[in-house]
């Protein structure tokens, strides 16, 4: 068994508007996503961006097998309690023996921890595909991208990136929009690997936020208008459900990568199965 901690990024009231859509809150999603790839694990949910959150003591952080912290609609730069809890929590994870994955806004939370800096993207929002992310000579031989082409696509949803990296940082893959897609950071026993885009989100998925974010795409020039907008939208849905939707797949240039969940997840598989050699080296040492 393998116990995991799940950091919900985002506030209630957008948990909820998800829920009032239909579509699951990210820690949900990402319970969803790594009980299909493991059918031994226990996770706990948990929500730093509220106030009032029940969460763990410092010390019971190292009593979990991995940390995982979700994606948010938040900006790191834009300081209010939301943020400084979860930057805070993410300080007292790295005080302990800990093993974090994070998507996005996990990853921008570590950095900053960790005495790096995120700011908005001067080349603007990277939405829908993140394109020819390339593997960097240190993530060639790092484990979370075990088996992974030295070149692909991701599914992605960002404004902001890490532009001045942390102490005891490796950036492990970036592409023109990011030279930031993969780092991992070491902070005392605590090790923590992330990534800007989101392995777990698939195109339906990711479709309801383009959706949601359909004015914001529209005031930033990525789509005309709100027409384009759900035509996009619906075209990613089909091209998720259809197998045999190969106009879709061309227009929009969809590959395994994003199409088949068993390349698309690689990176979360691979952190899994690097939690397991942990977990039995620390038990064979006992």
């Amino acid at each position: 068994m393998l116990k995991i901690l799940i950091v919900e990024g985002n506030e209630k009231a957008l948990r909820e508007k998800a829920a009032k859509e239909g579509s699951l809150a990210q820690s949900e999603l990402y319970q969803k996503t790594l009980t299909a790839l493991a059918d031994d694990l226990i996770c706990t949910i948990v929500y730093p961006a509220d106030e009032n959150a029940v969460l763990p003591q410092q010390s019971e952080l190292a009593d979990f097998d991995g940390i995982v912290w979700t994606g948010s609609a938040l900006n790191i730069y834009r300081r209010s309690p939301a943020v400084d809890r979860q930057v805070d929590f993410m300080k007292q994870a790295f005080r302990e023996k800990t093993r974090i994955f994070g998507s996005c806004w996990g990853l921008e939370v570590a950095a900053v921890a960790a005495g790096g800096e995120v700011a908005a993207n001067a080349k603007g929002r990277e939405v829908g595909i993140a394109r020819d992310i390339r593997i960097t000579e240190e993530g060639l031989c790092h484990p979370m991208y075990r088996g992974k082409p030295p070149a692909f696509d991701a599914v992605a949803i960002h404004l902001d990136h890490v532009v001045q990296l942390p102490a005891g940082s490796k950036v492990l893959s970036g592409n023109e929009m990011s030279q930031v897609q993969a780092i991992e950071i070491k902070q005392r026993e605590s090790l923590f690997w992330g990534v800007q885009y989101h392995p777990e989100f698939d195109l339906e998925y990711i479709a309801g936020l383009i959706r949601r974010y359909n004015k914001t795409l529209i005031k930033e020039g990525i789509r005309k208008d709100e027409a384009a907008v759900e035509m996009w939208a619906a075209d990613l849905e089909t091209a998720h459900h259809d197998e045999d939707g190969n106009d879709l797949k061309r227009q929009y240039c969809l590959g395994s990568d994003v199409l088949d969940p068993g390349s698309r997840l690689l990176e979360l598989s691979n952190w899994l199965s690097y939690l397991r050699q942990g977990k039995t080296k620390a038990n064979t040492a006992k």
